[in-house]
């Protein structure tokens, strides 16, 4: 067999192997973690611990949400769909207005398809996955 042909081989199994890259939609396994999500996306206002006290927080009308107490303020249910809803601005929420939290599905939306990103739905889940781990007793 000849080198281009292993070549290839090896760069098919590759892309196979890896769905961003090849451009898989549906099923697709993220590339970043929710926690690197929450921290590039988040942490500006809600604080690098999901407290609410971000570097940001001080300058905004209505003060962000301690993210650590969701569970806590729902009967101690982490409701996931609800706070999926919330981030993708699904459903107005008081103080997520485009001018106080950027409307991250629209964003996400405009990189899906690039290279190393995930689709806007699997980035927002993973964000919701992680502040689930994050909920306080």
């Amino acid at each position: 067999m000849s080198f281009n042909k292993i070549a290839i081989l090896c760069l098919g199994g590759i892309l196979l192997g890896t769905p961003a890259l090849a451009g898989e939609k549906s099923g697709q396994t993220q590339i970043v973690s929710g926690e690197d999500e929450f921290l590039w996306n988040c942490a500006e206002c809600h604080g690098f611990e999901g407290k609410g006290d971000g570097p940001l927080a001080k300058v905004l009308i209505k003060p962000p949400t301690d993210l650590t107490a969701i569970a806590r303020n729902n009967l101690g249910v982490f409701p996931g769909e609800k706070v999926f809803r919330m981030i993708a601005q699904a459903d107005e929420v008081t103080g997520h207005q485009s001018f106080q939290m950027p409307k991250f599905w629209e964003r996400f939306q405009q990189s899906e398809g690039r290279r190393g990103y995930d689709t806007a739905e699997v980035r927002i889940q993973a964000i919701v996955d992680y502040l689930e781990t994050i909920q306080a007793p």
